[in-house]
């Protein structure tokens, strides 16, 4: 069995890296942007994100595992109320890295996603960025990663686990369906991103 430990900055690239593999396309449409004077990308954002602890996309709430000193696997959980410093540090990440009102349009693209991905409640813990490393693949890396939030929810006096993944990511879904969690609802992306259809599933503790 492979320990669960808190991410730090040093995790950096590897970390990243897993955290775009679990949703290449959403994460690639939401922050890559391309203007007359810059071209953002989704990788360099999110690298400089993760460097900070604080914010959605900070190393602080984050979770790895670690094989042979490389970033095996990871994931993050996400809870209702995260408080006005942790909304302030995911601004303050994006304001940093896109300039002047570039900016406004990744927020957008961030605001409709909301219709998408569903706020968890206060009694729940919503899991997400659950990446694991080809090589480390079929090891059980995720349901350990799973097992790890479900103990943090249920000391926090959580009710449930949440999480959202693209319908087409069949052996995601099969592995949280081995875990427990049931399938709640599917919701279509109606944007001009065009994601695609998410399931949204629940696991009750």
């Amino acid at each position: 069995m492979f320990v669960v430990r808190k991410a730090n900055a040093v995790d950096g690239k590897d970390a990243v890296a897993l955290i775009i593999s679990s949703a290449p396309v959403a994460l690639n449409r939401l922050f890559s942007q391309h203007t007359e004077e810059r071209d953002y990308l989704a990788k360099t954002f999110l690298i400089k994100a993760f460097t900070k602890q604080a914010g959605q996309f900070g190393y602080g709430n984050h979770r790895v595992i670690e094989i042979d000193n490389k970033v095996a696997a990871i994931g993050c959980g996400w809870q209702f109320d995260m408080g006005e410093a942790y909304v302030q540090a995911t601004l303050e990440s994006m304001t940093s890295y896109y300039q002047g009102t570039d900016v406004l349009e990744v927020l957008h693209r961030c605001q409709v996603l909301q219709q998408v991905f569903a706020r968890p409640g206060v009694d729940e813990m919503c899991v997400g960025h659950i990446g694991v490393a080809d090589e480390f693949q079929r090891q059980g890396l995720c349901r350990q990663l799973l097992a790890h939030f479900e103990s943090l929810a249920k000391a926090d006096n959580k009710q449930a686990l949440t999480l959202d993944v693209k319908q087409d990511n069949l052996a995601a879904i099969h592995c949280y369906q081995r875990f427990g969690f049931n399938v709640v609802r599917t919701t279509k992306d109606a944007s001009p991103m065009s994601l695609g259809i998410y399931v949204h599933m629940r696991k009750t503790l």
